[in-house]
């Protein structure tokens, strides 16, 4: 029997017979010994001696606990803002810099992350940034003032941005085509569990342990993510990587060549504005929902994990949709449109002060969810005609997402009156209709990319 039979269509290991390890297949077709190569590049981390199998439920859970950091890190905080400013003498929408800062750190580190993955390979990026993580969180704990705090949470923000752009790496370095796009949407649909969750596990940890001890919560989140990828993952850099020499000129020739793809920067703006949409709400939502609607910190977090699923059922129906063959560019249109119906909906409400609990959760609900069914496509869609530069790729959507989601968020806090939801819905509709125009006068009168492997 031949053993590729059993192997998950679109899955990458390195077999010294097998020629698709190539990361440029169309460039190593007929070359001699093109596959030799590949698996000799994998070399010190080969993927058959990996203890958590790529195709395996394990795998996407550990790739989902990785990209879940940032999400627990903002969403987890987001019930102690009151008690942040009251403990250190600052309005609340002064604390919510946290959040914004906290993004900042997470946008500017892929910058680096991305180029030294293509050099050193994945898994050290990772280990670097899972323990920086957790030093800051712990530092997050302890610090006496809210100046210490925003530098605490900056390194933070250091710190989860490893994880969360090399997940989306490892992915590209594994899978190809569809089953990329299907391997995200699962990555997503698990990963969506911590905003799902965290808002609720704030609220009583800071009930029974007070503030701090949601930083320390944090830390040991990181510490456990940081063993299981010790342990159980080795590395996956393939063969093709072109990786950067350590000159600012050759870095700075290596994100040209990303920026000036179109295709990758049409999609990596799609899915920045629309993460933008996604957190002016994550930011607004305590200073909406506890301050304006009058929710207790529980109530909210039941409220908070209720939009968040919506965000979890669109990505497991986006990756059953891909892996049965739907076109990403259906899933990507339906998702805008979505995303911008009822930004503008929420709008309306918000600046005519219409909004209530009852109409706002269901749009913010059918709102996130549009996310779910934008971000793994778009994402897919940017770094997929790079496979050379995986990394660099990864790390341009990461940095551009999170600044974009620093500048919304930043707005947010700057702009909100006290007693309205203007600032809030606004930023959301700005953010999805500009996303929605990018993608319908831009990307899609981009040509079709030529198929790799899918």
């Amino acid at each position: 029997m031949s053993t590729s039979a059993s192997r998950p269509a679109g899955v990458h290991r390195p077999h010294r017979t097998r020629p698709t390890l190539c990361a440029a297949p169309s460039k190593c077709r007929g070359a001699p010994g093109a596959s030799q190569r590949a698996a000799a590049a994998i070399g010190h981390g080969k993927l058959s001696a990996m203890r958590i199998r790529p195709d395996s439920a394990a795998f996407v859970l550990l790739l989902a606990a990785l990209s879940a950091l940032p999400a627990l890190s903002t969403d987890m905080a987001l019930p102690a803002l009151a008690a942040i400013g009251a403990d250190l003498d600052v309005p609340p929408s002064s604390a919510a810099l946290t959040l914004s800062l906290f993004l900042a750190g997470f946008a500017i580190a892929p910058l680096a992350y991305g180029p030294l993955a293509d050099r050193y390979g994945r898994r050290p990026i990772v280990l670097f940034g899972g323990v920086l993580f957790s030093a800051a969180s712990a530092a997050c704990a302890l610090a006496p003032n809210l100046a210490l705090l925003l530098a605490f949470r900056v390194l933070q923000g250091v710190g989860a941005g490893a994880g969360s752009v090399m997940a989306l790496t490892i992915v590209r370095d594994l899978f190809q085509g569809h089953i990329a796009r299907a391997r995200l949407s699962y990555v997503a649909t698990m990963r969506i569990v911590a905003p799902m969750i965290a808002p609720t596990l704030g609220s009583w940890v800071m009930y029974f342990a007070g503030w701090r001890s949601i930083y320390g919560v944090m830390a040991l989140a990181g510490l456990a993510s940081t063993l299981a990828v010790y342990l159980g993952m080795s590395e996956t850099r393939p063969a093709g990587t072109i990786a950067a020499r350590g000159t600012v000129g050759s870095l700075l020739r290596t994100y040209m060549r990303v920026l000036r793809n179109p295709t990758c920067l049409g999609n990596t703006l799609v899915n920045a504005l629309t993460f933008g949409c996604q957190f002016a709400y994550i930011t607004g939502s305590p200073l909406l929902m506890m301050q304006l609607l009058g929710m207790s910190p529980q109530a909210f977090g039941v409220v908070f994990a209720m939009t968040a699923f919506g965000i979890m059922a669109a990505s497991l129906i986006n990756g059953r949709l891909n892996a049965r063959g739907v076109a990403p560019h259906k899933l990507l249109s339906t998702g805008l449109a979505l995303s911008s119906s009822t930004s503008v909906l929420l709008a309306i409400m918000g600046f005519t002060g219409a909004l209530s609990a009852w109409t706002l959760v269901p749009l913010l609900m059918i709102n996130t969810f549009s996310f779910g069914m934008i971000a793994p496509n778009a994402s897919h869609a940017a770094v997929e005609p790079l496979p050379e530069v995986a990394g660099v790729a990864s790390a341009v959507v990461s940095c551009v997402m999170m600044g974009v989601g620093a500048l919304s968020g930043a707005l947010v806090t700057f702009l909100y009156d006290g007693h309205s939801a203007r600032a809030i819905t606004g930023i959301m509709a700005a953010c999805a209709l500009s996303a929605l125009a990018i993608y319908a006068f831009w990307v899609r009168r981009l040509p079709a990319p030529a198929p790799r492997g899918a």
